[in-house]
Parts: structure tokens; C-alpha cells; sequence
């Protein structure tokens, strides 16, 4: 085992709080902790050489995507092995570092069976597709349509002679594109279509389609491909998907909510917000992955920036300065790092909220089933949002060797970067949790019942006309002081939304509803207003929570969350100056609290990253190794380059091929000399 690099040593002798017990708060208290430990030994691959990736950067996608099918069957082993419950599943699919077709299976295939089947349909399916007798994906997006589901085209025409559905793709657009699993995986699919029976169209409805048979080859009617390469994600097989005229027994429509009977008589589900659960479910855990990754990108770019040393070296003084003593270095690290335990909070309230939420909807109970729609597609989208902007500034801050796939951070930012888009575009959640403030404004403004979540709406004149009476950093910091001038902030810009379109409407064509077209870009500040004042709540809430509890390492999370309300205000301070909310003096107070912030964080920052646990292996980084032997893992692994591996063995690879003409000029003799 290779000797720890004296600077990290130093470091992590030197932070103020015990490791251990931020640890066990992460991954959930000391028995799961010692479990995960447990899981994450599964996939050393000093041991099980099938889990390795420091070869990842070199494999093409085929031979990529062999690699994932190989950690595929070796992780299901696993999981019968050990009967894993769904929390320690999903760690041990993150600790192999990397994407694995299991997880689109796991995440989308089975919560759509399990929300949207019958029960008697459940008996059927569910124990398929969780001993993976069968694969599935899930098969909503077209060429033509993502976000508006609504315009999707591929039909699902009831043939009342045989019982059956007729599945097509009647137009180019309506090919299928997108699905991750599809291309070579899945034998199954979750397929989303327009129910057309007797010439009527009932909308868009999930249907259950065999898509492969024997020896896997896709059955008649039936065209499936790769989409290719992609921005990340290439050991997933994200696939196309043509039909032409499928059938399909009618008992392979979901039919838990919307049903279809023998004589093609259809019925509706008792409320239309039955079936968010799937939709609200898979941005839950976007959500409670947001703090994950980026802690992942921050644990590398923290190490490094602890071992590299750049500057300030003088004739005198010819020691270079650690680059995370640099104001400016902490000043984007921590404020990402912040970010990180904020977003862990947030997850926790949120997953909490979702489960409430299921278990009223199955006793029949649906009253708070928009509040969480709408709470959960603002979050998402404000979460994937900040973290993919924190996980590329990170990899700025690492420099040059940051550009480097060695670095882990580009493969992490490409694989995340998917997340502002699936699930719902961040654009279009914006406006849908828009649409539901707005709503429950005008009913609060109307007399009628307003979410509970939102009862603060009511007191809107109230709260316009206060002020913050806050004089120092320790009165602004205040949990209440935070909540107060969120809240504040988001009702301010709603309550001049409401007015404009009020004012619009009056001249627009489509009224009212056709003014929302002229205020798109209001409504998605409104939204993002409420998610910012949504997370300080949620966030105070569960540091506040644990302040008995852990008290060792509740200064420090206190910290980091009173951090990102600083920032949140600074970054919008104009809208809060606007009506005097706050006045200049708070900017200033606001501004030297956030750099007595980094002073604090500074010398406890490697014990808040190394907290989390992430091994080598999961992190595939030279530059955030645990040792900090950073320059000789950099050497090391350029050396494995085949193009370096080729030149040992003398073939210089293209010497031969081109250069060899280039630099003896023989190529030149061909050419005829004229003038354009």
C-alpha cells in the first residue's frame, strides 16, 4: 500500500470535528454504516477484478458495454445472495463507479409496473421482473416529442375481433428515441401510446410490449437500434424503437387506474393525479442524487487542491502555496460544498414528504398529491441546476489536470448532465410548478382553499410590507430570519407576476391564460424563488433537528447551511434591495459572513468530503485518490494508453500511415501549383 501524502495527513489530523460520526449521519447511523462498509468490500476490485475501472477511459463501447453486463450479473448475484433491500441495492450499484443498465430496470421499469398495474396483473409480471427473468426500460419519448407527452403519436388501436391492442409508429417522428436499456437489454417495455378504440383517442396510456424472443433477436413488426454515441452515458444502451402493427393481448394495458373491457368500453381513473406516482418517484431520487454526485466531484477537486501547490513562492520564500489557501479556491469549493450537505437535508424532507404522500394515495387519500407534483418538479429542477453548475466550476478549479478523464470529473459531469433533461425538462418543471403557484394564489386572493404548504399566501400583504430588522451576521443567520426573507422574496415576485398578467390580459387575444406566454421567463424565476425558500426551510428544519443529537458535528453542518442561505441572497441581493427588504448594509454584513464561512470551513474541509466514504475504484479519479499520490497515478495511468502501450512495442501509430510522407515532402511532388 502506497504511503499517504504528508499534506493530506496534516489535513486530516487537523479537522475539528470527528469523522466517524458525520459518517454514520450520511450513511444513515452505525449499523448501516458497518453494512455499506460490508457492501462496498462486494465490489473491491483488488478482490472481484470484474469490478475494476482504471482501464474505463480506454474500452470502446462495446467492449464497454460487455464490461457492464459482466458487473451486472456479478451485482444480481449479490443481490439473491444477500436479499438486499432497495436502500442497500442502490448503494452497491454506486459503489461500482459507474452506470449500470440495472439501475433503468430497477428505477424505472419495476416503480412503473408497481404503480401503474392491477393487482392481478402484478401477480404476473412483478415476480418477473424482479428475479430478471425479464428486463424492462421505459419507453416514453419519441423523435418528435419529449416533454409534451401529450403530442406523443405512437397508437395503440383496440381490435375488438381479437382481444388485442395494435401497436404502431405511424409516423417517422413517432419512433421511439431515448430509452436507456433498449437497444440490446431489454426483453420488455413500459410503452407509452395514444389508446384509440372505435376511431377515439383516450390520450396517452402505458402499455406492457414483449420486444424480444428466442435467442433475443426482436420479434415481427418490431425495428430496435442504438441512437449512438452520446454526451456520457455510453455503457448504456440507449436505444430507437419502430413499430409496425404489433399486437398485444388487451390484459397488457396498465390497468390500475384507466381500464379497458372486452367490449372496448373504457374507464377513467377516479382522479387524473392517481398516476403521478411513477412521474414524482423518479424525481424524488433525481433529487436525493443531486447531494451525492457533487459531493463525489468535490471529494476530488478538495484532495487535489490540498496536494497541488502553485504561487506566492518568492527568492526568499521558495515554498509554493497550497491552492486551497487561496480565498478565491475555498470561495468556489466550499460554496459547492455547502450546496452538498444543504441538498442532504433537502433529500431526506423530501423523500419523507414523497412517503406520506404514497401511503395517503393508497388509503384512497390524494388532497396533497399536487403540492408534491409541483414540489418535486421545482426541486429537481433547481437541484440538477446548481449541482451541474457546482461540478463544472469544480473541475475549472482543478485546472488543466482537471480537462483530464483521468481527473474523474469529466466522466461524472457527463454522466450528470443528463439530469436537467430526463424526467421532465427543467425548463418545462419550472413552469409547472409556476402554473401551481399561481393557482394557489388566485385562490387564496378568491376565498377558496389554499395547500397547506402554501398557507403563507394568505398574508401576502403582510409579508410584502415587512422588513428585515436584522443588524448583525448572527440575527440574519437566524433559521427564522432565513425562512423570513425566502419567503419574502418568493411571495414579492409572484404577487408582481399575478399583477402583470392581470395587465397583460386585458390587451392578449387568449386572455388570461394567453398572457402566460408573455411571462414565461417571470414564472420560472417565481418558481426558482419558491424552490430556494423550499430548501432553506427543509434544510433548517434538519440541522435544527440533529443540534441534540450531534452535537459534534452540528456546528459545522450549521455552518454549511447558513452558507448557502448567504449565497442565495447575494446572488439575487438586487430583488431584495428593490423594495428594501434589505438595504446595503445587510449586502456587506452578508459578504464578510461568507468569507468568515470559509475560514471556518477551511480547516475541517477534508474530513467533509472524506466523510462520504468514496473509494478509489467508485471515484476512478488520479486526481482525488485517498493517498494524494496524484502525479504518480497520472504517469501510471497515461502509460495504459493502447497508443502509449503500441509505441513500447514500436509501432508508432500513425508514422506509418501519414506522417512519414508529411515530413519527407514527397506528398507535395503530386500537387500542381495554381491560382485560386
Amino acid at each position: 500500500m502506497s504511503s499517504v501524502n504528508p499534506n493530506l495527513s496534516q489535513e486530516r489530523s487537523a479537522v475539528q470535528f470527528p469523522i466517524e460520526e458525520l459518517t454514520q449521519f450520511i450513511l444513515g447511523g452505525p449499523k448501516r454504516t458497518e453494512k455499506k462498509r460490508i457492501l462496498r468490500s462486494l465490489v473491491d476490485p483488488n478482490k472481484y477484478p470484474v469490478f475494476t475501472n482504471d482501464d474505463k477511459f480506454f474500452l470502446s463501447r462495446d467492449k464497454y458495454y460487455v464490461r457492464t453486463l459482466e458487473k451486472l450479473k456479478k451485482l444480481i448475484q449479490y443481490k439473491k445472495q444477500y436479499d438486499l433491500d432497495r436502500d442497500d441495492w442502490f448503494y452497491l450499484l454506486s459503489e461500482t463507479g459507474d452506470p449500470n443498465v440495472l439501475i433503468l430496470h430497477d428505477l424505472l421499469f419495476i416503480p412503473t409496473l408497481e404503480g401503474q398495474l392491477s393487482d392481478e396483473q402484478l401477480q404476473k409480471w412483478l415476480p418477473l421482473a424482479k428475479d430478471y427473468a425479464i428486463f424492462g426500460c421505459y419507453v416514453q419519448t419519441e423523435l418528435g416529442h419529449g416533454s409534451n407527452v401529450r403530442r406523443l403519436e405512437t397508437t395503440a388501436t383496440y381490435i375488438h375481433e381479437t382481444d388485442e391492442f395494435d401497436i404502431h409508429c405511424p409516423t417517422f417522428t413517432s419512433i421511439k428515441w431515448w430509452p436507456g436499456a433498449l437497444a440490446r437489454t431489454s426483453t420488455h417495455a413500459a410503452v407509452f401510446a395514444r389508446l384509440i378504440i372505435d376511431g377515439k383517442d383516450y390520450g396517452i396510456h402505458p402499455f406492457i410490449v414483449q420486444l424480444r424472443g428466442e435467442n433475443h433477436k426482436p420479434l415481427p413488426g418490431i425495428e430496435i437500434g442504438d441512437i449512438g454515441p452520446k454526451f456520457g452515458f455510453n455503457n448504456i444502451d440507449n436505444g430507437f424503437l419502430r413499430f409496425n402493427h404489433v399486437r398485444i393481448p388487451r390484459d397488457q394495458m396498465f390497468m390500475k387506474f384507466s381500464k379497458v373491457s372486452r367490449d372496448g368500453k373504457y374507464s377513467t381513473p377516479p382522479h387524473a393525479k392517481m398516476a403521478y406516482g411513477t412521474l414524482v418517484a423518479g424525481r424524488v431520487d433525481i433529487i436525493e442524487q443531486a447531494s451525492l454526485f457533487l459531493a463525489k466531484v468535490l471529494c476530488i477537486a478538495i484532495r487535489y487542491s490540498i496536494v497541488r501547490k502553485q504561487g506566492n513562492d518568492t527568492i526568499k520564500n521558495p515554498n509554493e502555496s497550497t491552492i486551497l489557501d487561496y480565498q478565491f479556491q475555498q470561495y468556489r469549493l466550499f460554496n459547492s460544498l455547502s450546496i452538498v450537505y444543504t441538498f442532504h437535508f433537502v433529500r431526506n424532507w423530501m423523500r419523507d414528504s414523497y412517503e406520506i404522500n404514497k401511503k395517503q394515495v393508497g388509503d384512497g387519500d390524494i388532497s396533497s398529491m399536487a403540492d408534491i407534483h409541483a414540489i418535486s418538479s421545482g426541486l429537481k429542477a433547481l437541484c440538477t441546476e446548481l449541482a451541474s453548475d457546482a461540478m463544472e466550476d469544480a473541475r475549472r478549479a482543478c485546472g488543466g489536470h482537471g480537462y483530464s478523464h483521468f481527473s474523474g470529473i469529466p466522466s461524472m459531469i457527463e454522466f450528470y448532465a443528463q439530469y436537467p433533461t430526463v424526467e421532465g425538462e427543467n425548463t418545462i418543471l419550472y413552469l409547472q410548478t409556476g402554473r401551481y403557484l399561481i393557482k394557489a394564489f388566485e385562490n387564496a386572493r378568491n376565498g377558496r382553499p389554499t395547500p397547506a404548504a402554501l398557507s403563507y399566501i394568505k398574508d401576502t400583504s403582510r409579508i410584502l410590507s415587512e422588513r428585515s430588522r436584522a443588524t448583525t451576521w448572527e440575527e440574519l443567520i437566524d433559521p427564522n430570519e432565513q425562512v423570513k426573507a425566502l419567503t419574502h422574496r418568493h411571495t414579492r415576485l409572484l404577487a408582481q407576476l399575478i399583477s402583470n398578467l392581470e395587465k397583460s390580459s386585458r390587451n392578449h387575444p387568449q386572455g388570461y391564460e394567453g398572457a402566460k406566454s408573455n411571462h414565461m421567463i417571470d414564472i420560472v424565476n417565481v418558481s426558482r424563488a419558491y424552490c430556494y425558500m423550499i430548501i432553506v426551510i427543509s434544510s433548517n428544519e434538519g440541522v435544527e433537528s440533529i443540534k441534540s443529537s450531534h452535537p459534534n458535528i452540528y456546528p459545522i453542518l450549521r455552518t454549511l447551511v447558513n452558507l448557502f442561505f448567504a449565497n442565495s441572497v447575494l446572488k439575487y441581493s438586487g430583488e431584495f434591495l428593490l423594495d428594501n427588504y434589505l438595504d446595503s448594509k445587510h449586502i456587506e454584513i452578508l459578504e464578510s459572513g461568507v468569507k468568515i464561512s470559509l475560514e471556518q470551513i477551511r480547516p475541517n474541509a477534508i474530513g467533509l468530503v472524506d466523510a462520504w466514504e468514496f473509494s478509489d475504484n467508485m471515484l476512478s479519479s488520479a486526481l482525488g485518490r485517498y493517498d494524494g499520490n496524484v502525479y504518480e497515478a497520472l504517469y501510471n495511468w497515461a502509460k495504459k494508453d493502447p497508443l502509449n502501450l503500441a509505441q513500447e512495442k514500436g509501432l508508432l501509430i500513425g508514422y506509418n500511415e501519414v506522417l512519414k510522407d508529411v515530413f519527407n515532402g514527397e506528398y507535395l511532388k503530386e500537387i500542381i501549383k495554381s491560382k485560386l
